[in-house]
């Protein structure tokens, strides 16, 4: 069996801003991948216009890495389980398996669609 080399973290600002760039200045709680030390994906917890957001993003390079995409699943699952507030979330249009996963971590499609995707609830 191969060893991964990617290591999941807590995210700090300055991960949030390697991978997004300087621009990002949102407060949130999440988990950053890293692969030989380079942000790859980044996934978390934020508050936008007084709603807690989920929001996850990830680079090419993450992709082939699906052991440690699907640890990262459950990390986030995790942290979402043990949040209790309603969290909003969007399916990316992009992203073909984002419904599934949504649904997967207890979220429910609430009928209203965003240009990026369709809008998801989990209200615990």
């Amino acid at each position: 069996m191969r060893k991964s080399n990617i290591k999941i973290e807590p995210a700090t600002m300055a991960y949030a801003r390697e991978f997004y760039g300087d621009q990002y200045t949102k407060s949130f709680k999440g988990y950053a991948a890293l692969l030989n030390d380079k942000v790859v994906g980044i996934a978390g917890l934020s508050f936008e216009d007084k709603q807690m957001m989920l929001f996850s993003d990830m680079k090419e390079e993450l992709r082939p890495y699906k052991k440690d995409i699907v640890r990262s699943i459950h990390i986030i699952g995790d942290m979402v389980e043990k949040t209790n507030y309603p969290i909003m979330a969007i399916a990316s249009n992009t992203e073909k398996a984002s419904e599934r996963l949504l649904t997967y971590l207890g979220f429910a499609h609430n009928g209203y669609e965003t240009p990026g995707g369709k809008i998801f609830w989990r209200i615990p």
